[in-house]
């Protein structure tokens, strides 16, 4: 190689820290003909020298309609290692390459490739290259980049090369390194002409150099021929972009082919990543043979390699397909269609080989996008559906295939290109079908992302009215309810209209029907409760569609709006259960962000951090904006407990970053309650009452956050504005009787209440709060009621509540709240407090994942079932094990149970 030694060394820098088990990842990008591949295959020859085992794949353009093919190639070696991977990951990725079952979320199958890889290096590091990532089917490339992300700590390091341009996804932020490949120097250029064409004249040398712009490619073809350098380019050729000049040379030299030759090319151009012996076929039904392949081979325009075609540069076969003409093409993928015995490969030839309408052909891609999407390759299956309605002839089949085209891109995460698809569909879709899974999509897409605000509530009541099916009618309302109950924007009269319609008893029939209606009216009408929980679960065991999951997580709201935080942490870890068992990672996420804001309403802050950082994660991977940014407020919160501030600001920094320009109501309200923790650790009373207020705005997450105000809105002077809660808590409280929301109304009638009486409100709020696992809300109900009894001067009893509450905080590492008692406490002449030696804390020397994966081994969970059940490597557990270990100073799983007893919630 000429002028890429500093290229190489990084390579082989890389290479030997991967040797010393210092994974990393790599991008190595450049311009068509820049030197990727060379790079590249240098990097491969040097790593299987040093004993480096070497997997890889290569994207191909215009293949990938079946989705995980490159995987299938790259994981080839180490599919006789799959049955060492846990159950799940085993089943995401068999049945990614074809077997029966139900399709995983991507993280899925993406732990699964990062395990194999992981058993791969007991034997020896690893290499992997991924060759034209930018033409890598896009299910594959997906996992490239989860892996590309996950290199550091093991003996691998993986190499990915893709063209630049903008037509082509940036895969940059996922790799640990960027190495991008400049043109070559005029000095470099020189150096590689002198080797290629040493008889070239001086001023040809530098022409060339001028025109191939220090691209080696153009250096290595247009060096053989002198014509290229003997006058001065045209202009408006100097101008084009390289790819295109060099396929422009590419021609000149097919066009010095026999006419037969050149139309084998294109058979060899268009079936490529085919058999040599499909693409002899297809060439013969074209009054082709064998022979007439010679000429390009003797020009190394091509060459057999193995048992495929290969061109000499992937210039080469797109100048030779983009330069044919369509009918040509056609022909040729029409003959492909023929001999290819692989079905899917077929089905994308005959697509495109037709020409306009046809429907025969639009419904064999109907077909293959269902299929590709059981496989779980749900953006293969989008472009597939895509593909259909572009041949359908009918209008009313068009929208029906946009429509579930508009699915397809939903469940693959490309709600932006969903939207857009519904957009196209609704105004021509008139089928029941059709409607409802248009508006199921759409609200689907209105409660995940910040893509889509969906219709309103009133609008969705009108589409129920003119549906036929009463299963469809309800599930319309039910969709009507939960986007007003989740939005909160919906105006009174919008309400009333849902509820009663929702509301009609000849609504639903059957059993589950009527569960299905009880949860709508529960979301949406004050009047309305979930009488049974158990009863709601229980219709969704045996089923979980995609609209179910959000019946769900709804189920869980409406139990968490009777202000039972217990019953409500039971139903969202029910159905976490129910979305683990059936591979549903998303859904799970969600849930596992909504019972970490359970778990820090109740006060059980290092469970509720756990979720939420371990939601945040995950959503993530899955690309849930709204829910990583609902978990990113609540690790505020949760941090702001704790009074850590900075940590706290860097959480609501990622919860705005990812709530976009139309954030959830809900986000808002936990983001607020977040705020108005940190500006009260910060003695800034009157920015906590303005975020409070805003919090209280949302009534679901603002029933609890309005149990802050009283407290602010006296040290500022405005006692009025907790009126507003006051009444709203009261209201709730006439049929809930939640003893915890009664401690936070108690306590914030004592707190506005002059003279004597606010005694018995403290005292009736300590008693309500005594029959609940609530011990900081308690504890903070304390510290009010023993900050009230110094101001009255009883000190002994003062110091008693004090002292309990300064117990309660330091135990739960509340350090703001701890510094207000312990001054508190000194003031009523408590002293310096001697205490006995603090007991090791596992608690807080273990991150939020470290305690998590630390629990379940301490529970009797496997490093394989752990690795399943919070979406991990098998590695990775046991690095997580590790660490727990040498904090907790342990050296046995066995001790992990006594060690982290102690550790509060």
């Amino acid at each position: 190689m000429i002028g890429r030694d500093s290229e190489f060394g990084e390579l082989t820098a890389l290479l030997d820290s991967a040797r010393r088990g210092e994974g990393a990842s790599v991008l190595v990008s450049g311009e068509a003909g820049i030197g990727k591949s060379l790079l590249a295959s240098a990097a491969v020859e040097t790593a299987s020298s040093a004993g480096l085992g070497v997997l890889s794949c290569r994207g191909i353009r215009g293949a990938g309609a079946a989705g995980f093919e490159g995987l299938h190639e790259l994981l080839l070696p180490l599919l006789d290692r799959v049955d060492a991977l846990p159950p799940r990951q085993r089943t995401a990725l068999e049945v990614a390459f074809g077997a029966e079952g139900e399709p995983a979320d991507r993280l899925i199958a993406g732990l699964a490739a990062l395990g194999l890889l992981e058993k791969a290096t007991a034997a020896s590091p690893i290499m992997v290259l991924v060759e034209d990532l930018h033409w890598l089917d896009r299910s594959t490339a997906e996992i490239v980049t989860f892996l590309a992300s996950r290199m550091g700590d093991m003996p691998v390091l993986l190499v990915a090369t893709t063209r630049v341009d903008p037509v082509y996804p940036d895969h940059r932020l996922h790799f640990g390194h960027h190495l991008p490949l400049a043109p070559l120097s005029e000095e470099d250029a020189l150096n590689l002409i002198d080797g290629r064409a040493p008889a070239m004249t001086t001023q040809q040398r530098h022409r060339l150099v001028a025109y191939a712009r220090g691209n080696p490619l153009a250096l290595t073809e247009w060096s053989a021929d002198p014509s290229w350098t003997e006058e001065p380019p045209p202009i408006e050729r100097s101008r084009l972009p390289m790819g295109k000049r060099l396929e422009d040379s590419f021609l000149a030299e097919v066009a010095l082919l026999p006419r037969a030759t050149r139309r084998a090319l294109l058979v060899a151009a268009a079936g490529e990543g085919a058999s040599s012996h499909e693409v002899i076929r297809a060439a013969r039904n074209l009054g082709l043979d064998r022979g007439d392949f010679a000429p390009a081979e003797s020009f190394g325009l091509i060459t057999l390699t193995g048992d495929t075609y290969r061109f000499r540069h992937p210039l080469v076969a797109s100048a030779v397909y983009d330069n044919a003409d369509s009918d040509a093409r056609a022909r040729v993928h029409a003959e492909l269609a023929v001999v290819i015995d692989d079905a899917v490969r077929a089905v994308q030839h005959r697509a495109a080989a037709a020409v306009g309408w046809d429907e025969n052909v639009a419904r064999e891609l109907e077909v293959l996008a269902v299929a590709t999407g059981r496989r779980g390759a749900r953006t293969e299956a989008a472009a597939t559906w895509r593909r259909s309605v572009a041949l359908t002839p009918v209008a009313a089949e068009r929208a029906r295939r946009t429509v579930m085209a508009a699915e397809a891109a939903r469940q693959a995460g490309a709600t932006a290109d969903a939207a857009v698809l519904l957009a196209e569909a609704m105004p021509v879709v008139h089928d029941e079908g059709s409607l409802v899974q248009a508006a199921r999509t759409e609200l689907l897409i209105a409660t995940t992302s910040t893509a889509l605000q969906g219709r309103r509530g009133d609008e969705l009541v009108e589409l129920s009215r003119t549906l036929s099916d009463p299963a469809d009618r309800l599930e319309i309302l039910i969709w009507a309810a939960v986007r007003s109950y989740l939005r909160q924007d919906s105006s009174a009269e919008i309400t009333r209209a849902v509820i009663d319609e929702l509301g009609r008893p000849d609504l639903a029939v059957t059993e589950e029907q009527r569960v299905l209606q009880g949860i709508g009216l529960a979301l949406i009408s004050p009047a309305d409760r979930i009488t049974s929980a158990e009863k709601a679960l229980s219709i969704f065991q045996g089923r979980v569609r995609d609209s179910d999951a959000t019946l769900l997580n709804c189920l869980a709201f409406a139990v968490e709006d009777t202000d039972d935080l217990t019953e409500a942490v039971r139903v969202w870890t029910a159905e976490i259960d129910i979305f683990h068992r059936s591979a549903r990672t998303s859904d799970e996420t969600v849930a596992i962000a909504g019972r970490g804001t359970v778990h820090v309403t109740a006060n059980e802050i290092a469970a509720g951090l756990a979720d939420s950082e371990h939601a945040l994660r995950l959503s993530s991977d899955l690309g849930m904006s709204v829910v990583g940014a609902l978990a990113a407020a609540n690790i505020a919160r949760a941090r702001a407990w704790r009074g850590e501030q900075e940590l706290a600001t860097s959480a609501l920094e990622t919860c705005t970053e990812l709530s976009g320009l139309m954030p959830v109501a809900r986000v808002e309200a936990v983001a607020s309650w977040a705020s108005a923790q940190m500006a009260a650790n910060e003695r800034r009373p009157d920015e906590a009452l303005v975020h409070l207020l805003k919090s209280v705005e949302h009534p679901p997450i603002g029933i609890w956050a309005g149990g802050d105000l009283a407290d602010v809105a006296v040290r500022v002077g405005r006692p009025e504005a907790v009126e507003g809660w006051l009444s709203m808590a009261t209201t709730a409280l006439a049929s809930s009787d939640s003893d915890h929301l009664a401690m936070l109304v108690e306590r914030s009638r004592a707190l506005l209440t002059p003279g004597s009486a606010a005694r018995d409100h403290f005292e009736q709020a300590i008693r309500r709060g005594e029959r609940t696992t609530a011990h900081l809300d308690l504890a903070r109900t304390r510290l009010f009621f023993g900050e009230w009894l110094r101001r009255d001067r009883r000190i002994m009893e003062a110091r008693d509540h004090l002292a309990a509450a300064l117990q309660v905080f330091e135990a739960h590492h509340a350090a703001p709240l701890a510094r207000r008692t312990a001054q508190e406490l000194r003031a009523a002449g408590g002293g310096e407090r001697s205490q006995p030696a603090k007991s090791f804390d596992a608690g807080s020397v273990l991150t939020a994942q470290e305690l998590h994966v630390a629990r379940l081994a301490a529970e009797g969970y496997t490093n394989k079932q752990i690795a399943d059940r919070v979406y991990l490597s098998h590695r990775t557990v046991g690095v997580h094990l590790y660490k727990a270990y040498a904090k907790l100073q342990i050296s046995r799983r066995s001790q992990l149970a006594s060690v982290l007893e102690g550790v509060l919630d």
